[in-house]
This record gives structure tokens, C-alpha cells and sequence, in this order.
């Protein structure tokens, strides 16, 4: 079978699997997942692991704009409110991890290499797995902000860990003396050239869009910018995330006024190669690592160590920076989840140790099924887990915008009911006392039933002034503008917003039903936009004070 059709096949089982496991309030990234295990290798067989190898570069692709994304988040605002909470919870919990992961491991096997290479490997977080369920949670807080920073940075520190580890163990198995330099020098290098390569495309792409006014154009030179920063670091051999990243904060703090319509767009075109991106990570898990004892008790250890270390580091980190109680209290349950960062670091153990002998094939081998068992259980584990957090910190639809709001009411919801009615056989100066009394713009014109003939704005009155002798003849009927367009109180808010925008009115008469036309309400385009805005604030209230 083709690649397209492969493709095709795999967004929509993701999505049918995202909505069927919404429906029981588990995040959608579960259902990717689940829905990639059963077309992978492990059941079904219909991708083979020579399929799957043939998306890498979307997959890449996605991990770029998964970086892009984070980056966006990583103010200079934020870290000057939080620097001290997001750098001391990322070292605790990061070092903690790493710290009791070894420990277990090394008391299982008798084999302190094996338990440091485990132990840095689970420092790492899943920064894809995180960031879709903040998305599509809308999450905004304190929480979200230190969660967005942890994972952010994790990678960085994960590298360090395993940089140290890995020299560590390699010195161990061939009886060489130990590196620090090695160790710690080669991630630093790597680090600092993601620095100057994220850095050095997003200072020019800073240069080009502040020339461009289009928004297409932006969008395309940004896309470009991610694919040129992903290619320039596959050549030169480094994480493609942390690039990517540094490429998403410069934009976001250089140009602050444009960036928001940038990661907007940027986001959107994501959304399907997320789900492909998922599948694609469920489909490349063995389940069959399971079957094996030795395997299995291992992978315990890992998740028992992983989970504890997490959860008590950030809960130390947060009580030494004294962080706001939600993040103390919540974060750790929020970094379970552990994916493509996890799995490259036990990939590169496989590879580099099978040089190293049977000893080392038998270590590649071990770290390789445990990462894999051990990512398998985090990636569905791990994003109820986040979910729970946001939820106790009441940051859940806390990052709407105005369309979240207009999207989620009808006009019902928002309709004036308290207005003025005139009939039709008003004259114009019952019709002036109404005015003066009321503090209405429109008014709606009825019949006797009280069904709509019509709308008398006070821009329609003008011309009636200068009939003052003749007021007393005039009657609404013969000044009403018809109401040729007019909603339903049932229809959502949205195709009220459509109707202003596409015919440039300010009013609309809300009517019972097409049918019978009964006026129950009016809709003013002007107080609707400022109730809108209320209401977003209302959503957002309180989150940096809690």
C-alpha cells in the first residue's frame, strides 16, 4: 500500500480514537496512540516497521513545529516572574528521577551502568504528549506556564544526564578511566550549537517578516524557517527540538506584536501531522516486550523510579523556590509522559554499546525493551495524568479567545431581553417618548401579536424632525425599515457575528422562531463585541493571583 493511503488511513483512525476516548474524559492523544498500536506491527500488521520508516520526515517535520510552539511560550516575561520555580523544579525533579531510577535498577541487577544509562534516560519528558493535551484542554495558569517551561528545558537536561552516564558506563564495561570532559562537554556543545542555529534562522526570519505585511506570506516564510532549521540540524547531527525551540523563543520575543497570528497559522497547519505523529509513535510500540519477566520487572522499576523521583523533585523544587502551591502540588503528576527524547537517548545506547562487546549488546538490548515498555505505559498513563493536574489547579479552558466564547453560546445567551417595543400604529410622538425614556439605539416594530414588521433605529428618526406638525400623523409603520434579515434565538452566536461581518449591520432582531417571528429580543453589534470581551475576562480572572 501507498504512503498516501497509509496516511489518510492513520489521521482518520486517530481521530475516530481521539473522539471515542474524549467521550470518556480521557485526552485525545491516548486515542492516537491506541489507534496506532492496533494498525502496527504488534496487531494488525498493516504498517511494517519499513512503512513506518518511510514518515520520518514528517515526523520530523512535526517535531519541529512542536518546538516552534514551546519556544513561543518561553517569554522573557515569564522567566523573570518564574525563573527561580521553572530552574529549581527542573534541576529536583530531573536529578531526582534520574537518582532513583538508578538506584532500583542497580539494586535489581547488580549493574550500576545499566541503573545511571536508565536513570538519565528517565529525567527526559515528553514535550509533544504535554503540549497537545495543554492545547486541547486550553490550559493557562501558573501550572501551564512552569509545565511548559519543565518540558521545554528538559531535553537540555536529559542530554547532560545521559552525556555523564554514558561516559560513565563505557568506562565501566571497557575498564577505561572517565571522562568528565567527555561527559558533560559534548552535550554542552550540542546544546550550544542548537543555540546559535535556533538563534541565528530566527534573528533572519525576525529581519524578513518585520518587512512583510502579508499574513500568508509571514506564515510561509516561518514554515520555511522551521524546515531550514530541522535540515541544517539533521546535517550537523543534534536534536532537532531544542533548535527549533530557540527558533520559537526569538520570534516570540523579538516581534511580539506579529508572533501571535504566526503560531496561530503555524498551529492550525500542525494539527493533522499531530495526529500522524501519534499514530505513528503508538504504531512503533511492542507490546510483546511485555511477555518477558526480566523485561517486565525492569520496566517497573524504571516507572516506579521515574514516577516518585518526578513527583517528589518537583514537590521539593517547589517548596525550596517557593513556587505558587498549585504548581508544588500539581506538577509532578504532570511529567509522566515520556516518548521520542526517550526512546532516541535508548536508540543511541543500542547503537554506541553494541560496539562495546556482548556485555554491551546485552545492555543495548535491556535499555532499549525497558525504554520501550517503559514509554508505552507513560504515553497512556501520562496525559490523563496531566489532565488531573490542570484539573485540581483550575486551569482547564482557562486559554480561550473571543471566537471560544462566541463558539460556545447561542443568541439566546446574549440577546438584550430588556428592550423597548413600538407598534405600528404608534405616532411619532408616542414614539420620541420611548426614545427619550429608553436607552436603546434599535427598536423593534410590531403588529398587534407581537410578531416583527419592522425596526426604527434612531438614525431613522432624523429626517422625521423637520415633520414636527405632522408628528401627530406620522406613525411607526410609515418610518419603520423592514427587518429583512433577523436570528433565531436558537441559532449559535456565530452565525450572528456572520450576518454583522458579511452585511455590515449593526442590529438584528432576535425572533422566537422563523415562523411565528415573535420578537423575544434584539442583538447590538457594539455592546455584544464589549459583552464578548467581559466574558473572556471573567474566564481568565484570577489565574495569576491563585
Amino acid at each position: 500500500m501507498n504512503i498516501l493511503f497509509l496516511g489518510g488511513i492513520a489521521i482518520f483512525l486517530g481521530t475516530v480514537g481521539a473522539k471515542l476516548f474524549q467521550r470518556f474524559k480521557i485526552p485525545q492523544v491516548v486515542g492516537y496512540i491506541i489507534a496506532g498500536v492496533l494498525i502496527g506491527p504488534s496487531v494488525l500488521k498493516i504498517w511494517s516497521p519499513s512503512t513506518l520508516q518511510t514518515f520520518t520526515p514528517l515526523i520530523q517535520l512535526t517535531l519541529g513545529i512542536i518546538g516552534f510552539m514551546i519556544g513561543s511560550e518561553l517569554k522573557i516575561d515569564v522567566f523573570k516572574k518564574y525563573g527561580r520555580s521553572i530552574y529549581t523544579i527542573l534541576i529536583t525533579e530531573g536529578v531526582l528521577a534520574f537518582a532513583f531510577v538508578a538506584f532500583l535498577v542497580t539494586l535489581i541487577t547488580k549493574k550500576l551502568y545499566l541503573g545511571l544509562l536508565l536513570g538519565a534516560i528517565a529525567s527526559a519528558t515528553a514535550p509533544a504528549s504535554t503540549i497537545n493535551v495543554l492545547w486541547e484542554y486550553k490550559a493557562r495558569g501558573p501550572l501551564t506556564t512552569t509545565l511548559t517551561s519543565i518540558v521545554a528545558l528538559d531535553d537540555g537536561l536529559a542530554l547532560i544526564l545521559y552525556g555523564f552516564a554514558s561516559a560513565f558506563a563505557k568506562s565501566m564495561l571497557v575498564k577505561e578511566n572517565f571522562s568528565l570532559f567527555h561527559s558533560i562537554g559534548v552535550p554542552l556543545l550540542e546544546i550550544g550549537k542548537s543555540l546559535i542555529l535556533g538563534a541565528g534562522v530566527g534573528y533572519g526570519l525576525y529581519k524578513l517578516l518585520n518587512r512583510t505585511k502579508e499574513k500568508e506570506r509571514a506564515f510561509l516564510f516561518s514554515l520555511g524557517a522551521i524546515i531550514v532549521t530541522l535540515g541544517t540540524a539533521i546535517f550537523l547531527k543534534i536534536d532537532i527540538i531544542l533548535p527549533a525551540m530557540i527558533l520559537g523563543v526569538t520570534i516570540s520575543n523579538l516581534i511580539p506584536a506579529k508572533n501571535g497570528e504566526i503560531f496561530k497559522s503555524i498551529k492550525k497547519f500542525g494539527i493533522p501531522l499531530y495526529v500522524l505523529f501519534f499514530v505513528i509513535a503508538g504504531a512503533r510500540l511492542d507490546i510483546g516486550v511485555f511477555s518477558k519477566i526480566s523485561i517486565l520487572l525492569l520496566a517497573m522499576a524504571y516507572l516506579l523510579g521515574m514516577g516518585f523521583g518526578k513527583v517528589s523533585g518537583a514537590y521539593l523544587g517547589g517548596l525550596l523556590s517557593k513556587a505558587k502551591e498549585k504548581v508544588t502540588k500539581y506538577l509532578g503528576i504532570c511529567l509522566f509522559a515520556q516518548a521520542g527524547v526517550a526512546l532516541g537517548l535508548a536508540m543511541s545506547v543500542q547503537h554506541s554499546f553494541s560496539l562495546l562487546g556482548p556485555e554491551g549488546e546485552n545492555v543495548g538490548f535491556l535499555v532499549m525493551n525497558v525504554v520501550v515498555a517503559g514509554v508505552f505505559v507513560s504515553e497512556l498513563i501520562g496525559p490523563p495524568c496531566i489532565r488531573l493536574g490542570l484539573k485540581k489547579a483550575d486551569e482547564m479552558w482557562r486559554n480561550v479567545t473571543t471566537d471560544d466564547i462566541i463558539e460556545s453560546c447561542k443568541v439566546a445567551d446574549v440577546m438584550q431581553k430588556d428592550y423597548s417595543l413600538i407598534k405600528e400604529g404608534f405616532t411619532l410622538n408616542r414614539i420620541m417618548k420611548i426614545v427619550k425614556e429608553g436607552e436603546e439605539y434599535h427598536f423593534p416594530v410590531v403588529d398587534n401579536f407581537g410578531i416583527l414588521t419592522g425596526r426604527i433605529s434612531l438614525g431613522d428618526l432624523k429626517n422625521t424632525f423637520l415633520e414636527e406638525d405632522l408628528s401627530p400623523l406620522i406613525l411607526a409603520k410609515d418610518i419603520a425599515m423592514p427587518a429583512d434579515k433577523v436570528i433565531c434565538q436558537g441559532q449559535p452566536l456565530k452565525e450572528a457575528f456572520e450576518i454583522f461581518n458579511r452585511r455590515e449591520l449593526n442590529c438584528l432582531m432576535v425572533v422566537e422562531s422563523e415562523k411565528s417571528r415573535k420578537v423575544v429580543g434584539i442583538l447590538e453589534y457594539y455592546p455584544l463585541v464589549k459583552l464578548i470581551d467581559k466574558r473572556l475576562l471573567e474566564r481568565k480572572h484570577g489565574l495569576e493571583k491563585a
